[in-house]
This record gives C-alpha cells, structure tokens and sequence, in this order.
C-alpha cells in the first residue's frame, strides 16, 4: 500500500460534519470516514506546530524529544535531537520506498531541519527562501501535488501533504468565502449553560474582527476538505486508489475566541482535539472507535504499511543505525480499528507553557508559572469554570498522576525540557 498522511493545520474535529458539527463542512473527510475508520477521541500530543509536527513526525511526546518551541520568527533557535529519528528516515531505512513532501515548515525563520530528513522529494511549494508562514493555500500545494501523483503513481511510496487551511490568514479562494452563515445550533450542557457546539456559551458568542469570525473559519475548512477532494479525484483517475491508505490528521486545533483568544496557544479543549480519520482499502469500513488516541500513534500506524525488505547494497543503514528505534511513545492504531485492543483512559497534552491531565470527566490543566486549574468536561465540555478551590481532593489525586508521569519519563536522570527551554513561542493573535 502506498500512504498519503494529510496533516491539516488548525483543524478542529469538532468543526467537521464527520464529527458531529451542524454544518456540512467536510464532505470529503465525510466520505473518507464513511469507507474507513474515525477515531471519536483523537488528541494532540503535543502543541502548537512545531511541537505538534515534531511529535507526529518521531512518535514521542514532547518530554521525550524535547522540541517545544515553534520558532517561526526567530533565527537561530534550538534544534531538534539529531540522534532522534523521524518516520520518513525510519521508511527509508525499511525498504526501496519513495518518500515525498509537500510543505514549507522549513520556511519558518529558524529552519527546522527535522521536517526535511528522510524525504527523497521534498518539495517546498513557496518556492523561495523568505521566512513565510501560513500564506500558501492548499491549491497552490495541489498544483505542485498532483502532477508529482501522476509521475510516481507506479512507485510505493509514502506522501506527506501539509496545508495551512484553515489557518489565519482566511485567504481562500473568492468563491469560497462567504458560505456558511446563521443557522446555528444551540445544545444545553450538563453543567446547565445553552452553547453552539464549536463556536462558545451562546449569550456571547465570540467576535473576531479585523477578518477573523467562525463563519470564514468554516469557510476555509470546506476549502481545504475540496482540496482534498482533488486529490483523492487524481488517485481514482490514477488506479491507485484502492492502493492507497489515507490519513488525515491536524498538528492543533483553534481557539476562536473562547477563553479570550484567538489562536492556539492553550491546552483547551478547543486547542488539543484534532480530527483522526483513516482510510484503508483493505480495512473496516464505517467505524468510530472512542477512546483516546494521539499524536504519537500516527507513526507506529503508518510504519505498519511499510514492510522490512532486504535491500541489496543497504548494509550501511545497519551499520551507521545499529539501534533503529522499535519504541514509541505511541502505538500502531490497526488492531483498535479492527475493534481489537483498548484506548488509553487517561493522556497527557503539553504545549511550552502548559500540560493537560485528562482523566475523565476531570482535566487538570498546569501552568509553567505553577498556577492550576481544574475542569469538569463532561459538565462543562467550554471550560468555563475552574474546579480547583472547590475540589481539592481531585486536584490533588490528579496533580500525583501528573507528576508520576513526569517522573516515569524522567526517571530521574534528566530535568524537564519544558523548563530548560527559553523563548518558547506560541500563536497568541490577542486577547479580547
């Protein structure tokens, strides 16, 4: 099987009509959902982008390969682990696979070189050396994507396809803009508040401003699910459809506008829950498995369709990679997708500033100042309202699970990166 691995930045599963929204977003996702598999409970490992990537890409979390930074505008700023190996080299080091990518998360201004290694093709569609962001649309990334299908569709290879959409800037095409509008839904939550699920507590829904608003959010989702659609249109033309596994993921979801910010810098529910969908042709069909999964599981899943194979003249991958790890802090997703296995009950989210223990219905959220909060998600699925002066008996047995596993990663023979690392950046675009 070939794999093509959407990762699609800022997406929140909650925004997708796969996953429940009132609007019929994502009918392209939808499809892939309905002919393969949709993980009910998917969660970042790690946020914001560079952290988020990071995590994807090695199958660690971000304790374990310590990049919390998301350098966009910074020069010079630490690296990832060289000795850390990501799943493109891991392909490579399997088997005569084609391993291809079609990004610029080297573009950002301290070039992170870990989005790079193990990609024979890596095909960086700013086609410049500027220091950009998130200005390149998923069309544009198509109009260099399906050419390239086209002359390697007789190759197994592995595909890597990072859009921006919907990220801000909303800068999808005119005929887009302007789709969504009105008809929203209100539920009432446990807890007792009336609010529009993805959007916030509806007597005051968010206001964006200065192009920014829920509705062009939804907008740029649907772009993003056509282009999608384009590209699973070009494997069907190809033949090769049914050869290929798809998977379509997010590094982080949004804020927009609930807890006063607009932009994915928190450990929020908003923030952290990413859509997971997996397409296999020889696979199940139709399934949502509930349970949490994250980030870290990605790689184990996808390495699966790359089988060890003997390769003539490659002993040199044993010899200068004696020990290729065959340990992840994730785990292959295709037994759970075949209704075989558990989910984790409890994760861990981070970001540079935060951590999340989740262990329903309570979440603990840990500020790297030392602050606490403490959240009851079943009753309370916004966030609204801090738990932790009232239930201190939770707040503690959760603040000891969380520090037990910081120490079981620790294991007391190093200090916790997120504290050693200065500078973090992350992707405030204001409070309001």
């Amino acid at each position: 099987m070939n794999v093509l691995w959407f990762v699609v930045d800022t997406l929140r599963s909650d925004h997708l009509s796969c996953y429940g929204y009132f609007r019929r977003t994502s009918p392209n996702i939808d499809r892939l959902a309905e002919e393969g598999v949709l993980f009910e409970d998917s969660y970042a490992s790690a946020i914001a982008t560079g952290p988020g990537f990071t995590s994807l890409f090695t199958g660690l979390a971000a304790i374990n390969h310590g990049f919390y930074l998301t350098p966009w505008n910074v020069p010079n700023a630490p690296l990832l682990d060289d000795r850390i190996v990501t799943l493109p080299e891991l392909i490579w080091a399997r088997g005569d696979y084609t391993t291809a990518a079609f990004d610029n998360l080297i573009n950002f201004r301290s070039h992170m070189k870990q989005f790079v290694r193990g990609f024979e093709f890596y095909i960086n569609v700013t086609r410049s050396p500027a220091w950009l962001h998130h200005h390149i649309t998923a069309g544009e990334v198509n109009r260099r994507l399906l050419p390239w299908l086209e002359s390697h569709a007789d190759e197994p290879f592995f595909c890597f396809v990072h859009y921006w959409d919907p990220h801000t800037p909303y800068n999808m095409p005119q005929g887009f803009r302007g789709k969504f509008k009105g008809d929203l839904e209100v539920r009432r939550a446990p807890g007792g508040y009336d609010y529009v699920p993805g959007w916030g507590p509806a007597d005051r829904l968010p206001e964006g401003g200065d192009g920014l608003s829920i509705d062009l959010y939804d907008d740029e989702v649907f772009y993003v699910d056509h282009c999608i659609g384009e590209v699973l249109e070009k494997l069907e033309e190809l033949g090769i459809y049914d050869e290929t596994v798809v998977m379509v993921t997010s590094d982080h979801g949004e804020d927009l506008g609930l807890h006063g910010l607009w932009g994915h810098g928190t450990v929020h529910e908003t923030t952290i829950r990413v859509p997971l969908v997996l397409r296999d042709p020889m696979g199940p069909k139709g399934r949502k498995v509930s349970g949490f999964v994250q980030h870290v599981d990605n790689l184990p899943t996808i390495l699966e369709y790359f089988p060890l194979q003997e390769r003539p003249g490659f002993d040199r991958v044993r010899a200068c990679m004696p020990e290729l790890p065959d340990k992840f802090d994730g785990a292959s997703l295709l037994p759970l997708a075949e209704g075989k296995g558990r989910a984790r009950e409890e994760i861990v989210v981070e970001s540079g500033e935060h951590r999340a223990y989740i262990s329903p219905p309570w979440k603990l959220i840990w500020h790297k100042d030392g602050e606490l909060e403490l959240f009851n998600i079943i009753e309370d699925p916004l966030e609204l309202y801090d738990r932790s002066r009232d239930e201190k008996a939770v707040l503690e047995e959760i603040s000891e699970k969380l520090h037990q596993w910081l120490e079981g990663n620790l294991k007391g023979e190093r200090p916790d990166p997120m504290l050693a690392t200065e500078g973090t950046w992350t992707c405030y675009i204001g409070r309001r």
